[in-house]
């Protein structure tokens, strides 16, 4: 079946938003905040005494994920909370979870082939 040029052109738009999360989300530190937010609000100072970084480093990295349209802010007097907007990210960074361990498993399973072969000879 044919797509149209329009067709074509939406979805390009749509593979290139995606790339923009996934480009967001490429960064072990923002995967960190992702994982702490889970499900519920998280206080910023909350994240930058559990993650070990500067107020300088957190801010940069949700400006981010808030442009990415990942994460959103309140304030709560002095406070100021994070949220994930859509739970789904989370849901998307457990499958990644899984598609690694098993990708880890399999070369466990291949290490230990070699192992026994080498140790056979």
């Amino acid at each position: 079946m044919k797509h149209s040029i329009e067709d074509k052109a939406l979805q390009q738009k749509i593979f290139q938003m995606q790339c923009e999360i996934c480009k967001s989300l490429a960064n072990p530190l923002r995967m960190a905040i992702v994982n702490h937010l889970e499900t519920k609000e998280v206080a910023a100072g909350d994240l930058i005494e559990n993650l070990g970084i500067s107020k300088a480093n957190l801010s940069k990295h949700m400006a981010l994920l808030q442009h990415a349209g990942i994460v959103e802010s309140r304030r709560d007097g002095r406070q100021i909370l994070y949220r994930l907007i859509d739970p789904e990210i989370r849901k998307a960074c457990a499958i990644m979870s899984s598609v690694l361990y098993r990708r880890l498993k399999r070369g466990e399973k291949l290490a230990f082939a070699i192992d026994r072969a080498k140790a056979s000879r």
